[in-house]
């Protein structure tokens, strides 16, 4: 029978024993416990802890200590806590720090230990007891889906690394968070390291895939789990204690709790009400204990091959240049569906080399540009035409980007510009209120491909297949990644260690595949002109005109035209993050020419007028609706989603995503 004041004795006083041993000193004072004392291990640190405080302390724990208490807190390095747990429960109930145990079978043997002894075994995860997560729970509660998608962190300075414990084991809280609020254990768990930090996947039943960034490292402390519903985002801070719900449409309503809310306070009365009542559930028992130290320990770092293979699917600009990139320390295989590189997105557009005149709204833009552009071009230069001047302008009745603010904006971000005259006889000059000569170049797109082509087949342990298509994929419990692939020699399943998806419009079609959280997309069904002009090569943008651009192509006389409105024939935003099949193409040709023609009167003029088609791909629901950034989608399990936004960008995104693997592999040989 337990006496309504139990004795309670610490085994422990590190940093979070001295945690431990403040709350229970403040339950005793309210009449709840009796601390019978508290076992540090060595004759120094009892001398120590005795001038702080006005306990019992020892530096030996015996069996005649342990069987006059009635319940133990083990607040020890994680190495030790199996054998404490184990000498501990045949005398008293126990309350043990995560983790329960450092390996899997002593989990499993304590947890059958404390059921055959009819003793309380709880395992101490504290965010249990944390009552921003109780709200979360009751939030996720009335969701009648599961998140699609789960993201955390779980980080500290680098300075609190102990050593005693591997990040997946002694920072196991997001594992933890996730079984509590869902009530589910994963069914595939993949750890890779980058420098000091544990990148974690797992899959979930649902499916619903978890990505946690654990470890040391800087100077910071990061704590956060973001949910990611179908037409929801839950974000929680548990730095800030906050919690912070978007939808779709953008409305987002935040919440901050109070800082000083005590989770171990609430731990210890459950373990109290535990221990009063033996025969009753109570949380964070040792069978949850067990499942996550499994979970941690599944979580360990694979050691990826010395030269892992490499699926890159998509042969645009993007495809290829992660292949050329990554050859370098991987066997890469490209995969493109059609007979020849470059042949969709690549091509079909305005071929603009950017500098950042196109984005006056959107600094992050341009700021991505500038730090692509040299690196793009070092690769690229011999494909980027700047034998004819390149202009912008902006209108004279526009409102949104009035000459005063585009010149701002230009000048604020140290663009190179030279304010002139609108070309004569292209631009009508009452139409535009200022017009600046730019350092942009165009794309020579045959060129580009020539480049491409001669460097993938010159390249080492790097494939090119074309008229080949992947059509689906699978993850293996291994870490592999099992892609059907359909080719000239018909249909087979290959492993890979990673994969690329660089498929543009098909940005979802790995998250299809392997159960990864789809990315809301909006498909605009995009109409460019190409005209026959008499006269010389230039190209112009008028901004917020509405926004319409004539693009020299480098051949005499052939123009692109584009106009922001005329130019979209259809959009949609399908459930399922594909693009459709459009069918029924309407030319709108006449209207773009009628409207672009009261700013370039040379259109006028325009012969052998030609429709491009292209589908264009940009997220759903952004709140910054100028941007165009290129967005690199790291799913977790080895696997990668480009959805680029800028032909620039590409040689700085392939090389983020070589650096992320060449760090993984890096990390077991140091």
């Amino acid at each position: 029978m337990i006496p309504s004041r139990p004795k309670i004795l610490q085994i422990g006083a590190g940093r979070f024993g001295r945690e431990h041993l403040a709350e229970w000193t403040r339950l005793a004072a309210m009449g709840a416990v009796e601390i019978a004392g508290v076992v540090v291990p060595s004759e120094a640190g009892r001398s120590t802890l005795t001038t702080a405080v006005d306990i019992p302390i020892f530096s030996e724990l015996t069996d005649e200590m342990l069987s006059s208490v009635d319940a133990v807190d083990i607040v020890t390095p994680p190495n030790t806590h199996a054998a404490l747990v184990r000498q501990c429960l045949p005398r008293a109930h126990v309350l043990v720090e995560k983790p329960l145990a450092t390996e899997a079978h002593e989990a499993t043997e304590l947890e059958a230990l404390a059921a055959s002894l009819g003793r309380v075994l709880m395992v101490g995860h504290v965010y249990r007891f944390d009552p921003l997560i109780h709200e979360v729970k009751q939030l996720v509660a009335a969701i009648p889906e599961l998140p699609r998608g789960i993201q955390g962190v779980m980080i500290n300075p680098k300075a609190q690394e102990t050593g005693r414990a591997e990040a997946s084991l002694e920072l196991l809280h997001l594992f933890d968070i996730v079984d509590f609020l869902f009530d589910v254990e994963p069914e595939i768990i993949e750890g890779r390291r980058r420098g000091n930090i544990e990148y974690v996947s797992l899959r979930y039943p649902g499916p619903m895939t978890a990505r946690m960034r654990i470890g040391w490292d800087g100077t910071r402390k990061f704590r956060s789990l973001e949910l990611l519903y179908s037409d929801r985002r839950i974000a929680v801070d548990l730095l800030d204690n906050s919690i912070e719900v978007s939808t779709r449409n953008n409305q987002l309503h935040k919440r901050f709790f109070p800082a000083n809310s005590n989770a171990l306070h609430e731990e210890f009365r459950s373990f109290l009400g535990a221990i009063a009542e033996p025969t009753k559930a109570y949380p964070s028992n040792a069978t949850v204990g067990a499942r996550l130290v499994r979970v941690a320990l599944q979580s360990r770092p694979i050691d990826t091959p010395r030269r892992p293979r490499v699926a890159v699917i998509g042969g645009g600009i993007f495809g290829a240049t992660c292949a050329l990139e990554l050859a370098n320390t991987t066997d890469v295989t490209l995969f493109e569906r059609h007979a020849s590189l470059l042949t969709e997105t690549s091509t079909a557009n305005q071929r603009r080399h950017h500098s950042g005149f196109h984005y006056p709204r959107s600094y992050d833009s341009i700021d991505e540009i500038r730090a692509s552009r040299a690196s793009f071009e070092q690769q690229y230069g011999d494909a980027i035409d700047r034998s004819f001047p390149a202009f912008y302008c902006t209108s004279a009745t526009g409102v949104e980007i009035p000459a005063e603010r585009y010149l701002a904006a230009c000048q604020s971000n140290h663009l190179e510009f030279t304010i002139v005259e609108p070309p004569v006889n292209v631009v009508e000059r009452s139409a535009v209120s200022v017009c600046v000569r730019t350092d942009e170049g165009i794309y020579n797109t045959a060129r580009l491909t020539e480049i491409v082509a001669q460097r993938l087949a010159a390249t080492p342990g790097l494939q090119c297949r074309l008229h080949s298509t992947v059509i689906s994929g699978a993850l293996a419990g291994d870490g592999s990644k099992r892609l059907t692939v359909n080719g000239p020699a018909g249909t087979a399943d290959e492993s890979f260690d990673y994969v690329i998806n660089a498929t543009y419009a098909g940005r979802n079609l790995m998250a299809q595949w392997f159960g990864f959280p789809i990315e809301p997309l909006r498909f605009d069904l995009c109409e460019m002109l190409q005209v026959r002009l008499p006269i010389p090569q230039l190209s112009v943008t008028v901004m917020d005109g509405p926004f319409t651009s004539l693009t020299g192509t480098g051949q005499e006389n052939i123009f692109l035209l584009s106009h922001i409105h005329h130019s979209v024939s259809r959009s949609v935003i399908p459930d399922d993050g594909l693009p459709p099949t459009w069918v029924g193409l309407t030319s709108n040709r006449e209207n773009m020419l009628r409207h672009a023609a009261r700013y370039f009167p040379i259109l006028h003029e325009a012969t052998d007028v030609q429709s491009w088609w292209m589908t264009r791909a940009v997220n759903a629901f952004a709140r910054d609706f100028d941007a165009r950034p290129t967005v690199i989608t790291d799913h977790g399990f080895g696997c990668w989603s480009v959805l680029g936004g800028k032909i620039v960008t590409s040689v700085a995104n392939a090389r983020e995503i070589a650096a992320a693997i060449h760090a993984e592999q890096s990390a077991f040989r140091v």
